[in-house]
């Protein structure tokens, strides 16, 4: 099988900004992952000393950055969003943290030899990330690595609102296309002469946004598909307003976590 022509994806930087932009503010208020509750740090821990070097891909708000923080001699973030990472940098600020550093990057564009990066971290890694969903990104984040990476995706993920929405215009879910990352993942560490080892778990999520957020996030989750005109917005609007209850939206989110890691 030839990855690199099997395992592409459709990123579009542009929308894809403006969607994290927009959610930035919901991922300031989560609070920061505590590592003896959270399964992916505590599977991160085992191979983390205090001396490592950490690279979070895709980091968002900073959640998991900071949660390492204090277990490592550096962490780095990076991610597409110039809010996020506004955010990041905010919570670095108000918790005092000095050895963590974040950074906005466009991973799908970004070289490793202008950055630097290339063998440069003991541990990379990238969770729930559209940053590494094809074969030249996740290339990228195996390269920056020395010792250990680990990779975290949602997979077989059913968004009822979000759906339900989409579908009023003609978009229907993905399928099985949304989780060729698992499969091709695997195939790339096992061509290297890896044994990754992969777990699963099933998880539902619910969570809130304003009416305008809502809109915003669905109208970009639309152009990610394809190219949409102002008559399709319109019935988005309109759908999304009749489901509204004190101008919220409630989601309800159902998919299986995939957890990849490997030594290398």
């Amino acid at each position: 099988m030839e990855l690199k022509s099997v395992w592409v994806s459709d990123f579009r930087a542009d929308v894809h900004q403006k969607m994290w932009d927009v959610a930035a503010g919901d991922y300031m208020r989560k609070p920061i992952p505590r590592v003896e509750e959270n399964d992916f740090l505590q599977r991160m821990m085992k191979v983390i000393t205090p001396e490592s070097t950490v690279l979070d891909i895709g980091c968002g708000a900073g959640g998991y950055t900071l949660a390492l923080a204090p277990y490592v001699k550096q962490a780095v973030g990076c991610d597409l969003s110039g809010n996020m990472i506004g955010c990041a940098k905010k919570r670095t600020s108000e918790l005092e943290i000095e050895n963590v550093l974040f950074s906005r990057v466009n991973w799908h564009a970004a070289s490793l030899a202008e950055l630097g990066w290339e063998g440069k971290f003991d541990v990379v890694f990238a969770h729930h990330t559209p940053a590494v969903s094809d074969y030249d990104t996740f290339d990228k984040m195996f390269r920056c690595g020395k010792k250990a990476g680990f990779y975290c995706v949602n997979t077989r993920r059913h968004d009822m609102v979000l759906d339900q929405t989409l579908a009023q215009i003609g978009i229907l879910p993905l399928g099985d296309e949304r989780d060729k990352s698992v499969p091709c993942a695997f195939a790339y560490l096992w061509q290297k002469g890896l044994e990754p080892n992969i777990a699963f778990r099933k998880e539902i999520w619910t969570s809130e946004k304003s009416l305008e957020n809502q809109i915003d996030w669905t109208v970009s989750r639309a152009k990610l598909r394809r190219e949409i005109n102002a008559a399709e917005v319109d019935r988005i609007v309109e759908y999304l307003s009749a489901l509204a209850v004190d101008g919220k939206i409630s989601e309800t989110i159902t998919t299986t976590i995939v957890t990849m890691d490997w030594l290398m």
